[in-house]
């Protein structure tokens, strides 16, 4: 029974292990199918978007953010986000992406609101919207 149990630990660990290095390879080609990548490969496919605001805001040179690019999940699951199912919501998007080492918090809402306390403010947006961002270790 201890040789078992010894066993399915260690395949449980080499499974975990494995997805922690698909996550820091960059290719779309590790993303599930309802996630995008920010590396600004658009040519290679809808999963690719351009790189935005996330070397500004991580500190990053475009160089060194582009060997970890951000990675996020598609809005799919919009019934979450705090902008659905409320007429006088002032919330535009709400979401989050990573790269190996972080998480961005973001959230788009009209000129002139205030975002959540304690967030920063991006210096590009949308026309008509500012999109304020939180980075926190992953």
């Amino acid at each position: 029974m201890r040789k078992w149990a010894f066993g399915v630990v260690a395949v449980a660990l080499a499974a975990m292990s494995g997805q922690g290095v698909a996550l820091a390879d960059s290719s779309a080609a590790v993303l599930p199918p309802t996630w995008h990548i920010h590396d600004g490969k658009l040519e290679l496919g809808q999963q690719h978007k351009g790189i935005s605001f996330f070397p500004e805001i991580l500190g990053l040179s475009t160089a060194a953010y582009l060997d970890d690019p951000a990675r996020c999940p598609n809005a799919a699951d919009k019934a979450f986000l705090p902008s659905v199912g409320k007429s006088n919501s002032d919330v535009v998007r709400a979401g989050v992406c990573q790269t190996s080492t972080t998480v961005i918090h973001l959230r788009t809402v009209p000129l002139g609101t205030a975002g959540p306390a304690g967030w920063s403010v991006t210096t590009t947006s949308e026309p008509g919207t500012v999109t304020y961002y939180m980075v926190t270790p992953r």
